[in-house]
């Protein structure tokens, strides 16, 4: 009787058998942790994206409001006198803001200069959820009776709706606890309408100006 046929193929076979199943396996297991160690990555980033957003919503500054709060010319033009006063209210709750040198206020008829002077003569802080007045009086230079503007000017003040507009030149920085933001400068303009008593028109009265960097 022949013997039998050796089993050694078959038990190799086996152990290779047994060797490929725990590649796979450990190769399974290896994907499973990478893609739970990605999924809880993702989702750290995301509630970290989430909340840096909402804190930036929270911080990021608003640029201060201003309103006309009165306004008269008194006197001949030229030679006469422009008092104002603009409210500047600052509506950030956590940031405060430096105004850095001289406010200059310049006001025009169209593009003729009416008159021009210092706001506020030096540096000043203000402080968040705080309103200011900027309030100033300037020297009327002109226009003068030979400038092309006069006539113009003289007519819409006898008309009782002369415009003007009031400007604003400053600059400013942004201030959170001990960190500053950069220099910028700003410009705020005032468009406003005297009647022919020199004072300020009631749909002008507290009416918001445009400002820009």
């Amino acid at each position: 009787m022949p013997p039998p046929p050796p089993q050694q193929p078959q038990a190799t076979a086996g152990r290779s058998r047994a060797r490929r199943i725990a590649h796979r396996t450990r190769d399974s297991c290896v994907a499973v942790f990478a893609n739970t160690l990605c999924s809880i990555l993702l989702a750290v980033l995301l509630v970290a994206g989430v909340a840096l957003f909402v804190t930036w919503l929270s911080l990021r500054p608003h640029r201060p409001r201003f309103n006309l709060a009165s306004f008269s010319i008194s006197g001949p033009v030229p030679g006469g006198q422009v008092a104002f006063n603009v409210s500047d209210r600052n509506p950030n709750h956590h940031i405060g803001i430096y105004y850095e040198g001289a406010t200059r206020a310049s006001l025009l008829f169209y593009d003729a200069l009416v008159a021009s002077g210092p706001a506020f003569a030096g540096s000043w802080y203000q402080p968040n959820m705080t309103t200011t007045s900027i309030a100033g009086v300037l020297d009327v230079v002109g226009p003068r009776t030979a400038s092309p503007s006069w006539p113009a000017f003289s007519a819409a003040l006898r008309a009782g709706r002369l415009p003007l507009r009031l400007q604003l030149t400053t600059a400013i920085r942004f201030r959170f606890n001990v960190f500053h933001s950069g220099r910028q400068r700003m410009h705020v303009n005032c468009d406003l309408l005297v009647g022919a008593d020199g004072g300020l028109l009631p749909e002008s009265v507290g009416a918001p100006c445009d400002r820009y960097f």
